[in-house]
């Protein structure tokens, strides 16, 4: 058995309970967490927990950038574990390793070395493992079993197919909201901006949107595709296109290219390309941003537009070769590049810096996808900075928010932005610079920062040490309710108190506990003196407690006794 130094202090609150969770699951289930909150950090505590129980540990990842990240965050973490590779021309074996860290497609591969019954499997990007021959990885010899994932939707039947009925159990570790009420996202501002369709542009689009619904209908009415869910429509056609001498097969191949072309033509659209020319001048106050286009083609064009606005950018497709991927990521860490232009290939596994705007100027349906593009933007900013989110959309098309497009990660996204305004094209810039050029953030700057990488143990017992925080909140809570009735130099006290946190917060709690000498006032009051949203308040009133207790709290502790 691997000896360790019992040392968890690394996990944050959501990771702790994840981890219980799982434990408390019998070894079994899908964690999910929204990108930037740490998913590998349970990852790394399962991983040091099984070993230290004498198992084995296979972990699967779905690209070589990934493998690197995982065996980097491992190595620094977990110090005291033997760890291997398999892939990126690393062959190394369990006769050598606790722990076999592989990409999906060497861990398929007739002989792959599998580790002894009874060990731990970590799937990372789980979502991906749901059909085909990736979940030829889900093997009975496995009885531990960590699936992480940023949102557990495929366009398939996967999930119900696969992963759920070998995983079993699913956690929600932590979402947008949690992320923000903990700290460990960064707050965010959302636009969106409808774009016009030239005369052409609509034209064709009416004619390819008519043909590719009718041809839908006559694949699923007369050929007997499935009309739900999407993904499996989508299966059934390409199946179809494939056997030529099918009547069907026409029918799918016409189906196919009428759906290529229309998304292509709502991606390449010139109105796009217009609406970031004229977001250029605000893109340029920004730190760091992703344009997140749809085709290789409108990531070139994007980046030749944000270059002759001035701002140093570059598109990362796969026209790009695996050196060029590396320089160019490097060039936008060290802030050489200032923007990329990206198609899918930057939506997952690829670890990018903290960056401050995002602009869509191509949506997907796939809600997993997005929520991916959310995280990327969310990540917390060693500065504090809030973030912005710019999303594109041609009117009246299947882009248009008011049509219900993207519904579902719409909902998270402005379930916790500061704000959300649709914005007239010819105001896009203007607004977007405003927002840049804010110093402040909009919320104080945050407790934690990019999560280290830090040597982390789980006790051998089953459950992770529990947090007192939640007690300390009350003891606050209450001084702060009984503050109405204390003396003036009591009152004098808890004002001084709240001079050291951020004024916001400390405006929200003057007011919803009488600290002022009114009345306390409720959520919905505070937010119509305050202008603003309900939410916004309660979101503010809790950190304020928070801050209070960290920055405070002794002397708080004090006041009212009369110390």
């Amino acid at each position: 058995m691997t000896q360790v130094v019992n040392r968890s202090e690394g996990l944050r609150d959501w990771q702790k309970e994840a981890f219980e969770k799982w434990v408390a699951s019998g070894y079994r289930a899908i964690v999910e967490a929204v990108t930037g909150t740490g998913k590998t950090h349970v990852g790394l505590a399962a991983t040091l927990d099984s070993v230290s129980r004498g198992r084995q540990v296979l972990v699967v990842v779905p690209s070589i950038d990934l493998l690197e990240q995982w065996y980097t965050a491992m190595v620094k973490a977990l110090p005291s574990v033997r760890i291997g590779r398999r892939g990126n021309g690393h062959n190394d074996t369990f006769r050598q390793y606790d722990v076999l860290i592989t990409t999906i497609q060497s861990a398929i591969r007739p002989g792959a070395p599998m580790p002894r019954t009874g060990a731990l499997l970590v799937a990372d990007e789980v979502h991906r493992y749901g059909a085909g021959s990736f979940a030829k990885v889900l093997v009975n010899r496995f009885e531990e079993r960590l699936g992480l994932t940023a949102t557990l939707e495929r366009q398939d039947d996967g999930v119900d197919t696969h992963l759920m009925p070998y995983f079993e159990n699913l956690v929600k570790g932590c979402d947008a909201a949690r992320g923000r009420r903990d700290g460990i996202l960064a707050p965010v501002r959302v636009m969106t901006v409808a774009v016009p369709f030239s005369a052409e542009e609509a034209a064709k689009f009416a004619d390819l949107d008519e043909k590719a619904k009718s041809l839908r209908n006559t694949l699923i009415f007369d050929y007997g595709c499935a009309a739900e869910p999407f993904g499996e429509f989508m299966k059934n056609a390409v199946d179809l296109s494939k056997d030529r001498y099918l009547p069907a097969s026409k029918v799918a191949s016409r189906y196919l290219s009428a759906f290529s072309k229309r998304r292509a033509l709502l991606a390449d659209c010139e109105g796009k390309l217009q609406a970031l020319e004229a977001i250029t001048p605000g893109l340029a106050k920004s730190e760091r941003s992703i344009v997140f286009s749809e085709t290789k083609e409108s990531a070139t064009r994007g980046a030749e537009v944000l270059q002759a606005g001035g701002i140093a950018a570059h598109q990362y497709s796969s026209q790009l070769d695996r050196v060029g991927r590396t320089r160019i990521l490097k060039q936008f860490r060290s802030g050489e590049l200032r923007s990329l232009v990206a198609p899918r290939v930057l939506d997952e596994g690829i670890d990018v810096p903290a960056v401050d705007v995002g602009v869509i100027i191509a949506s997907s349906s796939s809600k997993r996808q997005m929520i991916q593009r959310m995280g990327r933007i969310l990540r917390l900013k060693p500065d504090g900075r809030p973030a912005a989110f710019v999303i594109m959309y041609v009117a009246g098309t299947n882009e248009d928010p008011s049509l219900g497009a993207h519904e579902a990660f719409l909902d998270e996204l402005t379930g916790v932005a500061e704000e959300v305004v649709d914005v007239d094209l010819a105001d896009a810039g203007a607004v977007l610079a405003s927002w840049l050029d804010q110093s402040a953030p909009i919320m104080p700057k945050p407790v934690f920062s990019e999560q280290p990488i830090e040597p982390i143990v789980i006790p051998q017992s089953k459950m992770m040490p529990t947090t007192v925080s939640a007690a300390r909140t009350r003891t606050v809570k209450e001084i702060l309710s009984e503050a109405q009735y204390g003396t003036p130099d009591q009152l004098d006290g808890i004002l001084r108190c709240m001079a050291a946190i951020d004024v916001r917060e400390a405006s929200v709690l003057i007011r919803r506990y009488g600290i002022d000498g009114a009345k306390p006032r409720t959520l919905s009051q505070v937010a119509a003196e305050m202008n603003l949203k309900r939410m916004v308040i309660e979101s503010l009133e809790k950190r304020g407690l928070k801050s209070l207790e960290r920055e405070a709290g002794w002397l708080l502790s004090g006041v009212l006794s009369g110390s």
